[in-house]
């Protein structure tokens, strides 16, 4: 597979979440997501988002005198960082309140798509735990990984022009791990094992890769962001049903947007 072209079909799954949103039978399901995230939005802008220049400027204003030539770097940085903080703090915190219902729009978008509903094999309160249970090893996955780029980035700082490197790596980290957010429901709703989940993950990774990085960009723009998750669940259950999973074929058709 070339990595060019699969990092660049990618973003067009979004697109194509987006397009459905409106989609008949998908509506209803769509609601409670963007309730969510129009409430978490308010609240972590209230509470961060006026907050975060006066917490840089104070910790820019502790730095030794010796690393005043980097100020504006490490301003941009650091700002950057917390952009991107934010994004997926944001995504990780909207997903875990709003997974019965992207749990929900997932199995509703792969119905549409191939008139079969996933089977996880499992009760309701099985699906609640397994939820639960695997936010958490996402979580754990994530901070483990996060800290070893932590230490690169570190080292990265200061090297000249090295130290250019640091944000686009966390944003390509970032955004796989969006990836991985996003398409865990579709998986989720097979009851398929966490291990299997990260291996299912790095078989299509630069294709993952391009999804998450789009969709990253797009719950940093205001408004926008209100319905990137169900459109990013969408898209998510598109690329894996027509990617991922190799029983289902890409031949089906999408249901038309009244």
């Amino acid at each position: 597979m070339n990595p060019v072209s699969e990092l660049a079909a990618g973003p067009s799954y979004l697109a194509r979440g987006f397009s459905m949103l409106t989609a008949p039978g998908l509506r209803r399901y769509v609601i409670g997501p963007i309730l969510v995230n129009i409430v978490l939005i308010v609240a972590l802008v209230g509470v961060l988002g006026w907050q975060i220049n006066d917490w840089l400027n104070a910790w820019l204003a502790g730095l030794p005198s010796w690393l005043a030539w980097l100020e504006n770097v490490l301003w941009w940085l650091a700002m950057i960082l917390c952009t991107l903080a934010f994004c997926y703090f944001f995504t990780l915190l909207a997903n875990l309140i709003a997974s019965p219902f992207n749990g929900m729009l997932s199995a509703r978008v792969e119905k549409l798509r191939t008139g079969e509903e996933p089977n996880s094999n499992m009760s309701i309160a099985g699906e609640m735990w397994d939820g639960v249970s695997s936010e958490l090893r996402r979580l754990r996955y994530y901070i483990s990984r996060a800290a070893m780029l932590g230490l690169v980035s570190l080292v990265l700082l200061f090297i000249p022009v090295a130290n250019l490197a640091i944000a686009p790596l966390w944003f390509i980290f970032g955004a796989f791990m969006l990836a991985f957010e996003y398409l865990d429901q579709p998986m989720a709703n097979r009851g398929m094992a966490f291990d299997d989940k990260i291996r299912r993950l790095y078989t299509r990774n630069w294709r993952h890769l391009g999804f998450g990085s789009v969709v990253t960009l797009a719950t940093a723009v205001p408004l926008a962001n209100l319905v990137v998750m169900p459109a990013a669940v969408i898209g998510a259950t598109l690329l894996y049903i027509e990617t991922d999973y190799p029983l289902i074929g890409t031949d089906a058709r999408e249901p038309a947007n009244r």
